[in-house]
């Protein structure tokens, strides 16, 4: 057995691998498990996993005691609780109630034109007429007729 002496950088490569391998196991356990048609979003996924992985091991050498998997909950929270959108909700309107027999009268159904679209109270498509009477968005033909008529 002949015996060579190990070089310096291959020596240093042995003592910090440990870290690289460490790194990369914890990146496959919890790894950003969206796939994107563009080819550097897998970059861009890597890089986030891997700024996640630091901010885990500066938390652990800090003294911090939470496992992985909470670590990454924690940080999804909180960029969620940053960026969630209010919702902005106006003053609820009480529903019309509309007289059964008024609805099927045939008389004094004048029609509006409004700037605005609304749903069609029938056939549910885009409709920018808005009949007095009965207060609902309608297609002046079909769906006025329709809507207007006993089945």
């Amino acid at each position: 057995m002949i015996h060579v002496e190990q070089p310096c950088l291959i020596k240093q490569y042995n003592e910090n691998m440990g870290g690289v391998d460490r790194a990369d196991q914890n990146i496959s356990l919890y790894r950003v498990g969206i796939r994107g048609k563009k080819w550097y979003f897998c970059l861009f996924s890597h890089a986030l996993d891997m700024a996640e992985q630091n901010a885990w091991q500066l938390h652990k050498h800090s003294g911090g005691k939470m496992d992985h998997l909470r670590f990454r909950r924690c940080i999804a929270a909180g960029l969620l609780e940053t960026y969630k959108r209010e919702t902005k909700r106006g003053p609820s309107k009480p529903g019309k109630y509309l007289h059964y027999e008024s609805r099927y009268d045939r008389m004094d159904h004048l029609v509006n034109y409004q700037e605005k679209q609304t749903r069609c109270a029938f056939c549910h498509k885009q409709a920018v007429f808005r009949f007095q009477k009965c207060d609902v968005a309608l297609h002046p033909i079909m769906c006025f007729l329709s809507y207007h008529t006993k089945n």
